[in-house]
């Protein structure tokens, strides 16, 4: 036991306190969110397209840039947040700019790609490609 001003404490309890921690940062990760600031997104699929839905509120349309080339997908967009008169006692929204590109398991027919911004919520519909579709065979008798 270590003496400190405020009483005595075990030297090894700020490593487990570390130890825990990293490990709940590490279970965030790995059950998908997302860390740091960036706005949250999901992206499924029904096997002829996928769909990405991007929680960005604050954002005008005419700052988001939205780009696919092959199977990465790219979203990024720029905002300009008002300083407040007085300081801050809590800011969570602080990011001016942000770029998600993500890659997704087949190639995208970038020309039938389209988007819409409603309500704070960017949706995506990115048809998969012909060559990448699978095709169905008939069996001749």
């Amino acid at each position: 036991m270590v003496l400190y001003r405020w009483g005595y404490r075990n030297p090894f309890e700020e490593l487990l306190r570390a130890q825990r921690e990293m490990s709940r940062v590490m279970q965030t990760m790995s059950e998908g969110e997302v860390p740091g600031n960036l706005p949250p997104v999901n992206v499924y699929d029904d096997g002829d397209n996928f769909y990405l839905r991007a929680e960005i509120a604050g954002i005008d349309r005419s700052k988001l840039d939205i780009s696919v080339a092959g199977d990465v997908l790219t979203v990024s967009a720029e905002r300009h947040l008002e300083e407040p008169h007085g300081s801050y006692h809590r800011r969570e929204r602080n990011w001016d700019r942000f770029s998600r590109s993500i890659t997704l398991p087949d190639t995208i027919d970038v020309n039938k790609v389209n988007a819409s911004y409603k309500n704070g919520v960017l949706e995506v519909t990115l048809p998969r490609a012909a060559e990448v579709k699978p095709k169905r065979i008939t069996i001749e008798a």
